[in-house]
């Protein structure tokens, strides 16, 4: 008989659901990071994020293993708009979904990313190409946040 590991999917895992943060303090915070931003936030309370948990979610989510397919006419693409759109769509799951994740539009570069919010009130980027979380320095004309 063979024995196959059993891969842990997201749906498996479960954030840790330590502090939460109100829509108000959300929006307050993300307006002393980016006042220019249009923000588009949803539940009255958020589960902060920690690091740690989003890594282990990345780790198990397959978004960042899709192909990426240029936007051109007559092509259907798979940009980066849809990789954000996809990784935002696999944090709808119980538990997941109330934890201060979202999705951004960048104006320079013109460029769709995820972001987050942690417990520390530290905000980063999660780029969903590659899964990499960065420093909230790495981007700052920030067209809308949504949450």
């Amino acid at each position: 008989m063979c024995l196959k590991k059993k891969i842990a999917s997201p749906d498996t895992i479960n954030p840790k659901m330590e502090q939460q943060i109100t829509n108000i303090d959300l929006r307050n915070r993300l307006k002393e990071l980016f006042p220019d931003a249009l923000l588009l936030l949803g539940e009255n309370y958020r589960w902060l994020a920690h690091n740690e948990d989003i890594a282990l979610f990345l780790a198990q989510d397959q978004t960042n293993k899709m192909e990426y397919v240029s936007d051109k006419k007559g092509i259907s693409s798979y940009d980066c708009n849809v990789f954000a759109n996809r990784l935002m769509g696999q944090f709808s799951i119980p538990k997941w979904c109330d934890v201060t994740f979202g999705k951004a539009w960048l104006r320079i570069p013109s460029h769709a990313v995820n972001c987050m919010l942690n417990q520390e009130l530290e905000f980063f980027w999660v780029e969903p190409q590659t899964d990499e979380l960065l420093n909230k320095n790495k981007y700052s004309d920030v067209i809308f946040i949504e949450m």
